[in-house]
């Protein structure tokens, strides 16, 4: 098999941006879901361009970039040295962000999310994830070389590995593992591609992204619209005998 597609796919290109939050709405359990914020020119520390209402992924992405976001807190907290944000979990797993952890600060000398202008509930998102963040850094790549389906043609189970793009070969043995592993990895900022039979073997075909289910279930899919025999069902498939 062959990754030299999916290498080619996976030059990144890092920039060193900084942005202002202004603005933050919190839901009920005080996690952020949406900023105001502007891009900052270093230099002259002018806006780059007009505040606009992002979803927290956006933030999340450009921190994963490298990027540099501030806030600006209110009274009596605007005295305060400047204080960034950083991507933290969630209970639940998923991403999102706090306050940067000042060393050698007393945590009741610290401000909060909730010490940020709050965002109204009226302000909608003008901007995508792609509009801020140049890709998110990617930790590893996988590929699924075998999927374990269930009667509904979900993915429950998958055979994978680690791939090492630089030499083009395995890093380790394929194990077979739920798919809550692999939504995991992709939530992680991980890649994970799928491997289809061909006359020359095995070889990378699409990409994969999460799905989340309202009752709590998770699973996988292709990213992007159908294509012919590079469906789910057209891949290989784990034995009924096989899943953990």
């Amino acid at each position: 098999m062959t990754y030299q597609g999916a290498r080619s796919r996976l030059a990144l290109h890092e920039t060193k941006r900084f942005f202002s939050v202004s603005k933050i709405r919190l839901d009920d359990d005080g996690y952020a879901t949406h900023v105001l914020w502007s891009e900052v020119d270093s230099k002259s520390n002018q806006d780059v361009g007009p505040p606009v209402v992002v979803p927290v992924a956006d933030v999340v992405d450009a921190l994963r970039d490298g990027a540099q976001v501030g806030v600006v807190f209110l009274p009596p907290h605007t005295h305060m040295p400047d204080q960034t944000l950083e991507v933290v979990a969630r209970s639940d797993g998923r991403e999102t962000i706090a306050l940067a952890k000042r060393p050698g600060v007393a945590p009741a000398l610290l401000a909060s999310l909730q010490d940020i202008p709050t965002l109204g509930d009226n302000a909608q998102p003008k901007k995508t994830v792609s509009s801020f963040s140049s890709r998110r850094r990617i930790h590893g790549v996988y590929a699924v070389s075998k999927v374990g389906l269930d009667a509904d043609g979900r993915v429950t189970h998958v055979q994978w590995g680690r791939i090492d793009t630089a030499k083009n070969q395995w890093i380790g043995t394929e194990t077979i593992v739920p798919v809550t592993h692999t939504v995991t990895a992709l939530k992680a900022g991980d890649q994970v591609f799928a491997l289809f039979a061909s006359t020359n073997g095995h070889l990378p075909g699409r990409q994969f992204t999460f799905v989340d289910y309202d009752d709590g279930r998770q699973t996988i899919a292709f990213q992007g619209p159908p294509i012919a025999g590079h469906e789910i069902h057209d891949m290989d498939r784990l034995s009924d005998g096989l899943a953990p």
